[in-house]
């Protein structure tokens, strides 16, 4: 129950924290967050473990405040604006200041931008990129303008303000066609089209960008910058995703030449401070890097850095030190970890459902090596996503009964 729009929870930190508060100063980072992202839950316990007071302000029953590692807890009830409003007298208060603040959700970036005029949203802004630089992490159409004209490679584009503009764009790259809005996260703003009659279909009463459709395989990546300097970089083919265009859903880690180069002349163009993340896709033949999205937030890999040999909270230490990168900083040779793919709990889970897989789904039951992946150390977030698994169990449970005995 929340008796007001706005209450502050303070919890003791578990003993870890108050080990490491005894040995160095704490630097108190702050996760904002307005959508309901399993995904950002990973980061307080990554903070946590690179010495850090984390509070988290956003809705009632948030991810990320479910976890065990978060001191203190602000929840804000109501739509994005009422919780903007609020956030103002939050971080008007002394007893609220934090070393870094994280921006956790596109909806979020997005609306703080709507209010870059006001001085409180440039001093949040600057925790993660120079307002300056804002239009090249919240459009779509800024983004791939700026990464075109610095060298970096991306799927060949016209942006479409009329029918006739996104039927020359259908004659000029061919079918299937992809169209992206300027802004959109998890794949929501993006459609294949694949006939000239559906081009019809399109609302046009805001620009889209068409896009030349690259045959080959998924990729993503996994950076920590300091005002646009890499700091760790890690990077896995995405082997399954929950939905054609959603999330990944099981991952198997790889090196791919040039990425770092495109990761860093991303930094260069931005100036992103933090954790973020990268889409990309390997063309088929010749083996090159077209870059699709960079999502300027923490990503739902965050944590698995180590067992591609990357020490991403290292990066978060140095990032908030100032320290100097190191000269081995990049994702190890290939290991034996590098070779299995490795499944996401709980996408992997709502994947099998929506596609009626029963066998993927028992993989959670009876092979032990996909246990390790339940996220046992948060038990708070594991039972919500326990929660969340039934429940869609309930509604997919005649459809894989039909496709067991098909």
């Amino acid at each position: 129950m929340y008796q007001t729009p706005l209450q502050t929870q303070i919890q003791t930190p578990p003993p870890a924290v108050v080990s490491v508060a005894a040995t160095a100063p704490v630097c108190r980072v702050l996760i904002l967050t307005f959508a309901y992202w399993e995904g950002l839950s990973r980061l307080p316990a990554v903070l946590h473990q690179a010495g850090c007071e984390v509070s988290v302000f956003g809705p009632p029953a948030n991810y990320p405040a479910l976890s065990r590692y978060v001191t203190h807890r602000t929840s804000v009830a109501g739509d994005m604006e009422q919780l903007l409003d609020y956030l103002q007298q939050y971080l008007a208060q002394p007893q609220h200041q934090a070393d870094w603040i994280v921006i956790g959700d596109d909806p979020l970036l997005y609306a703080l931008e709507k209010r870059q005029q006001q001085s409180w949203v440039q001093h949040v802004l600057r925790h993660c990129i120079a307002p300056d630089k804002l239009g090249f992490a919240t459009s779509k159409i800024q983004f791939l303008q700026a990464c075109q004209s610095a060298g970096i490679l991306v799927p060949a584009f016209q942006i479409c303000h009329t029918r006739q503009d996104l039927q020359q764009a259908a004659q000029r790259f061919g079918f299937p066609l992809v169209l992206k809005e300027a802004q959109g996260y998890a794949g929501l703003a993006v459609r294949i089209l694949h006939r000239m009659e559906e081009c019809a279909q399109i609302d046009l009463s805001h620009a889209w960008i068409a896009q030349e459709f690259i045959t080959g395989r998924l990729l993503s990546a996994s950076a920590v910058f300091r005002h646009g300097q890499l700091l760790s970089l890690f990077s896995y083919y995405r082997s399954r995703t929950w939905g054609e265009l959603g999330p990944s859903a099981a991952i198997q880690f790889q090196s791919f030449p040039g990425l770092d180069h495109i990761v860093q002349s991303s930094g260069k163009l931005s100036g992103f401070h933090g954790l973020c993340g990268f889409d990309l896709i390997q063309q088929e033949g010749s083996g090159d890097l077209y870059l699709l999205e960079q999502n300027f937030r923490p990503t739902l890999t965050l944590d698995l850095g180590r067992l591609a040999g990357v020490d991403v909270v290292g990066a978060i230490k140095r990032m908030l030190a100032g320290e100097p990168v190191p000269d081995e900083w990049r994702q190890s040779a290939q290991n034996e970890k590098q070779l299995a793919v490795i499944p996401l709990f709980p996408q992997d889970v709502f994947r099998a459902l929506d596609a009626g897989d029963l066998s993927g789904l028992l993989r959670w039951v009876w092979d032990p090596r996909y246990w390790s992946y339940l996220r046992w150390h948060e038990p708070r977030i594991a039972l919500r996503n326990w929660r969340h698994v039934m429940a869609k169990l309930r509604q997919n449970i005649s459809r894989l009964l039909r496709f067991s005995t098909s």
